[in-house]
């Protein structure tokens, strides 16, 4: 077995977006909003790298998985952060985005691995990302980057730190391109559900 394929620069830079989600968590948690935006923004430079760096040195189904699943650990992260925020101007339970829209940026993502586990057991067929699917990831690194900052510098204000506030209205781009990749991929991929 080759073990250096795993260790490609690629990887490791994937690898390092996997590293920075657990300070990310701890920063956000502590209300060290300018640390958890550098966390964030580091982790979301790695997915932009990285993919260029494959995409040079050749794109391999394990640097591919890695990718994937670790842009939805950190995405899944951060939206979790999102919702459970707390503040003394929110009421309690309430968050800077709502629990339907975790669970369906979440929920789609669920969906998908387990559509696209299903088609390479059933044919081998490795589904990858498609431009849509590129739309979704970045939007949702960029709506949770600018969140992030707005929390650095309006996190007193009122307008940011509201239930209905501004990152609520900014995390629709991202869940509709969420809810359309999914879509576009089930369809374009119909022909897997025929027995």
């Amino acid at each position: 077995m080759k073990f250096d394929r795993y260790f490609r620069l690629a990887n490791l830079l994937t690898f390092s977006r996997l590293l920075l989600t657990l300070p990310f968590i701890l920063f956000f948690r502590f209300n060290l909003m300018a640390h958890a935006s550098v966390c964030f923004g580091l982790a979301a430079l790695t997915d932009h790298f990285d993919g260029k760096i494959a995409r040079k040195q050749g794109i391999t189904q394990f640097g591919s998985f890695l990718d994937s699943f670790v842009d939805k650990v950190l995405v899944g992260a951060a939206l979790i952060c999102l919702y459970l925020f707390q503040h003394d101007k929110l009421d309690e339970g309430v968050g800077l985005i709502p629990l339907w829209m975790v669970i369906v940026i979440l929920g789609r993502e669920f969906v998908i691995t387990c559509f696209r586990l299903v088609c390479v057991a059933k044919s081998g067929a490795v589904i990858s990302a498609n431009r849509w699917g590129k739309y979704k990831t970045t939007s949702q690194l960029v709506v949770i980057f600018i969140g992030l900052v707005l929390l650095i510098f309006l996190n007193e204000s009122d307008y940011v730190v509201q239930e209905h506030g501004p990152i609520y209205f900014l995390m629709y781009l991202p869940l509709i391109l969420t809810v359309l990749s999914g879509l576009e991929i089930l369809y374009g991929n119909r022909k897997a559900f025929s027995v």
